[in-house]
């Protein structure tokens, strides 16, 4: 049986999930990204983990507004990190100030996909800002945004569900 016909059997809840694991594949296929701007002086650092192995490498994007988050890589930043112990550092320079959420996302098996059951639901570890990762839908902007003051470095520390 197609997995489409599969996913049209899985609840609202799952698709959710579903929908935000798919979106998840552009990221690390290919995105466009907004790049920092040289003269802003602010940065984020997202420690990413604890990872439930060291395989593989934890993709980051940041979004500058609630467009796409998290399902599209427009208007993104991103960062790929190669696991090397139980927690990947994903970090963000050269910042303006302002309102931003982090998605992220550990490819275990580093094939530049977020793999999926048959519906839908997500084999690998995902996460965001402000550690709102419900089980059947995907974490909103509103429960993952977070606020960049000017010219300051600041570290999230994102779990992931896995």
């Amino acid at each position: 049986m197609p997995a489409v016909s599969i996913l049209n059997l899985a609840s609202k809840a799952v698709f959710s999930t579903a929908s935000f694991a798919f979106t998840s594949v552009a990221l690390l296929v290919g995105s466009a990204q907004a790049e920092p701007s040289p003269e802003a002086g602010s940065s984020v650092t997202a420690n990413v983990g604890p990872l439930r192995n060291t395989r593989g490498a934890v993709a980051c994007r940041l979004y500058q507004s609630s467009e796409g988050f998290p399902r599209t890589t427009k208007g993104t930043v991103t960062r790929r990190v190669k696991v090397t112990g139980a927690i990947a550092r994903c970090t963000f320079d050269r910042l303006p100030p302002g309102t931003y959420a982090i998605a992220v996302h550990h490819d275990e098996n580093d094939n530049r996909k977020f793999d999926t059951n048959l519906l839908g639901i997500p084999l690998e570890g995902y996460g965001a800002s402000n550690n709102h990762t419900p089980a059947l839908r995907a974490p909103s902007w509103e429960e993952s945004k977070f606020t960049l003051p000017r010219d300051k470095s600041i570290e999230l520390s994102i779990a992931l569900r896995y």
